[in-house]
């Protein structure tokens, strides 16, 4: 009888975790869920307090009423005001720089007046940019001796004067990512069989060719001596314009 009272005492003495078993002489007890921890699994956090979860649902119940005002509240102004603006970008007909020469600057404005219709019925039925890349490489030309890692996937288009507007055709490359932007354009000139000039000490601006690119917001001119991997991307389009007025 002695031993059983000697026993009772000691378990009497501690208490087990209700999250690991574990006895402790110096528990703690949590008045949320109504359970006694040890130190390790004193915090709610801990012993993953039935509170914890409480707390979630409501925030979580919350931003649902709220009509996605939750979710912005989250956001900075003006993160959100650049959300709006790249969602109107996808909609909208490409904007040409106000810098460029004249010649090009007539030259583009043209070219999107004309094809306004059939570039957004394009990113319509685009799917994800990852589908659009697999397509592109499927057909895409170039130069077969690039290897495959150092390979950029473009889509160019030649704009000339004497072409009617529904003739203009957007041309799946595919270039080095290792080479400058000079010898870019001259291996798109070669792939589109456009006559290029642009190496003689003789020749007029009016003759040479020059390469854009599109960027979201407007139409930039490239600079030759520029490096391939730090201005080209997979799937960017990219014209190529004969003449400037300088």
């Amino acid at each position: 009888m002695t031993t059983q009272v000697r026993e009772t005492g000691m378990l009497d003495v501690g208490t087990h975790c209700t999250f690991c078993k574990q006895i402790d002489f110096l528990p703690f007890h949590c008045k949320f869920c109504d359970g006694d921890f040890c130190s390790k699994h004193r915090l709610k956090e801990d012993h993953h307090c039935i509170a914890l979860q409480n707390e979630s649902t409501i925030v979580s119940q919350e931003s649902k009423s709220d009509g996605g005002r939750f979710f912005r509240s989250l956001l900075p102004q003006r993160a959100a005001i650049r959300v709006q603006q790249a969602q109107a970008q996808q909609i909208e007909e490409p904007k040409v720089k106000s810098t460029l020469n004249q010649h090009s600057l007539n030259k583009l404005l043209k070219f999107f007046k004309s094809k306004r219709k059939s570039a957004t019925i394009r990113k319509g039925k685009q799917s994800s940019a990852m589908a659009q890349l697999i397509q592109c490489k499927k057909v895409a030309k170039g130069d077969s001796k690039i290897p495959q890692q150092n390979r950029i996937y473009l889509y160019v288009t030649v704009i000339d004067d004497e072409n009617d507007s529904n003739k203009y055709n957007e041309v799946p490359l595919f270039v080095n990512k290792m080479w400058p932007i000079g010898r870019v354009l001259d291996s798109l000139a070669h792939l589109l069989n456009v006559k290029n000039i642009n190496v003689r000490i003789n020749t007029s601006t009016q003759e040479k060719l020059f390469i854009y690119k599109q960027t979201p917001d407007a139409i930039q001119q490239l600079d030759t001596s520029g490096r391939t991997n730090d201005i080209l991307h997979d799937l960017d389009n990219v014209y190529i314009i004969r003449g400037s007025e300088n």
